[in-house]
């Protein structure tokens, strides 16, 4: 991860003095991901590719259960990405550089006025054709639960107008546990649902709608987890 980070992250900075829009950087970064997934043995299985817009830009809306899942939604998303992150992580050496370069949005949780100037960065990003990654959850969870959905993507969605993207994460949890920087090699899903369209002049559909969302990746999560105990107890009755 370190030899990526010096080697990719430099070349991403290099890019960016030819293509300023942070393209052909974040292109990198993709790759860069993809590495950091199967150098580290971790396979990603992606389904539901066809429910990705490629006309248009989209806010995929995803759980958080890990530290890999950026990792694996930047490497196997095939789209351009940009990702509102802690302003923390642009001041890291090379990768941080890589973040600016790719055009990342940096943000200071604590203070309003700068959310509010990175929100307003984001709406520019999706007006340049580029779609965004939020976890509404706020955070990783702890427990591998699906917490409550903030509002702050509804909110973009009905500024930017433009479709929100249901994304269902398994399997990041076990890889990185929170507190823990240890790898554990395993398997990652990544589902993709149907798109959802926003009504932008009515706040109270869009709550209604984000919840829908949720309860979406929730289902997906449940029956993906039912399926896997299912397969491993198949697994296990099987004679040696």
């Amino acid at each position: 991860m370190t030899i990526l980070s010096i080697v990719l992250g430099s070349l991403s900075v290099i890019l960016r003095v030819f293509d300023t829009s942070g393209n052909q950087s974040h292109r990198v970064a993709s790759l860069w991901s993809r590495l950091i997934c199967q150098w580290n043995g971790i396979r990603v299985k992606i389904t539901g590719t066809e429910n990705i817009l490629t006309n248009q830009p989209q806010i995929f809306i995803a759980n958080h259960q890990g530290y890999y899942d950026i990792f694996a939604l930047a490497g196997y998303l095939n789209v351009q990405l940009r990702w509102v992150s802690k302003a923390i992580l642009f001041r890291i050496p090379f990768m941080g550089w890589a973040m600016s370069a790719s055009r990342y949005i940096s943000v200071e949780r604590n203070d309003r006025k700068q959310s509010y100037q990175a929100f307003l960065k984001t709406l520019e990003a999706i007006n340049m054709g580029s779609s965004i990654v939020v976890f509404p959850e706020g955070t990783r969870s702890e427990d591998g639960s699906i917490g409550d959905f903030k509002k702050g993507s509804q909110l973009l969605a009905q500024r930017a107008a433009i479709p929100m993207v249901p994304i269902t994460i398994i399997g990041t949890r076990s890889i990185i546990r929170k507190g823990s920087m240890i790898i554990h090699p395993g398997p990652i899903q990544i589902i993709i649902s149907p798109h959802v369209t926003l009504d932008t002049k009515n706040a109270k559909k869009g709550d209604k709608i984000l919840q829908v969302i949720r309860n979406t990746i929730c289902e997906n999560f449940k029956d993906s987890l039912k399926t896997n105990f299912t397969n491993k107890k198949r697994d296990s009755s099987e004679p040696l």
